[in-house]
């Protein structure tokens, strides 16, 4: 799953030229909500998806006038007729999409460059576009405002939609400023997750979270297990006693940590060493009855136990399902 973040990035490492389209408005219902982005290369290529297919080849097209030219333009899809046979029936849509579509040159380049700079720092971001001038946009991110003429005004709303808002979700929407229209948006640092344990039953976990967009870390006392040979996407191989890691790694509410070592005394010795942080997602792996045992009492709420949701999972790669199934059904979930 391509994130806004991985988008950035992967456009920071591309010389060649490059457009980013981004849905801003939606009237009705859409397979993509605002928010939703893709990147268009010159060659042809692209990452992301801003709608169930319909829409992309269109965009691609339009893509091809703005290559190196520093503009932007605004386009907009009309789904909702039911006989419409242009944009794909069936495709999930059935609303008006606005899709802002804009060159990568220089000056946005550099834009990009500092969030992801502000993102790495587990920071997340506000940024805004204006949709009356296209040149018009800019960043706010918590005690460094950017831009938009020293007006302490956004810094309100970046933090009010922290506040107000959940984890990860997608927060956008237009916002009127001085009688222009503004799109605004978080960006979210990418989701980190810590994995104790190395088993094979990990290796399925480990791949499923990739895929969906996490960074992966890879905690074990096993240097056999804990290696690149099974876990060659992981963001980091951590060896020695994961309760000792964990206590150095000063994880927060950007972090999520599952526990599966299949061994009681190392299990109970990373329960306490997280019992008092605040994480975005602590689960432990095995009975209701086991982990009472390990916490000598009831389980408390901040830790999910038994794991994952109940969909009935069997087997490690169905049981990988159930869990990050609970971990992005969260996301709706006050903390």
């Amino acid at each position: 799953m391509d994130r806004f973040q991985d988008l950035i990035r992967h456009a920071l490492n591309d010389d060649q030229p490059t457009v980013l389209a981004q849905v801003v408005q939606v009237q009705g219902s859409a397979y993509r909500k605002e928010g939703t982005s893709m990147l268009i290369s010159r060659d042809g290529s692209k990452m992301g998806m801003i709608s169930g297919g319909c829409l992309e080849s269109d965009v691609m097209i339009r893509a091809e006038e703005l290559f190196q030219t520093g503009k932007a333009e605004i386009y907009e899809y009309d789904l909702s007729s039911e006989d419409d046979l242009g944009w794909g029936a069936g495709a999930g849509c059935n609303g008006v999409i606005s899709v802002f579509v804009r060159d990568i040159d220089s000056r946005f380049r550099e834009q990009l460059a500092s969030i992801n700079a502000i993102l790495r720092q587990k920071r997340p971001v506000l940024f805004f576009q204006s949709l009356d001038c296209h040149d018009h946009y800019g960043y706010v991110a918590e005690m460094q405002p950017a831009d938009f003429s020293g007006t302490p005004e956004f810094t309100e709303i970046y933090r009010d939609l922290l506040n107000n808002g959940l984890p990860f979700t997608a927060m956008s929407k237009i916002y009127h400023f001085k009688e222009e229209r503004l799109f605004i948006q978080i960006i979210w640092p990418k989701q980190e997750l810590y994995l104790a344990g190395a088993g094979e039953d990990s290796r399925f976990l480990a791949s499923l979270a990739n895929q969906l967009g996490f960074s992966v870390h890879i905690l074990d006392w096993r240097s056999a297990f804990c290696s690149r040979d099974f876990f060659p996407f992981a963001k980091s191989l951590q060896i020695g006693e994961i309760d000792q890691i964990i206590r150095q790694l000063h994880l927060d509410i950007f972090d999520s940590l599952i526990i599966m070592t299949h061994d009681f005394q190392r299990d109970r010795k990373i329960l306490k060493a997280v019992k008092d942080a605040q994480l975005n997602y602590v689960g432990i792996l095995g009975s209701r009855k086991r982990i009472e045992r390990l916490l000598d009492g009831d389980i408390p709420q901040w830790l999910h136990s038994p794991i994952g949701l109940s969909i009935g999972a069997d087997g490690p790669e169905e049981i990988a399902v159930s869990i990050m199934a609970e971990i992005i059904s969260k996301r709706g979930k006050r903390l």
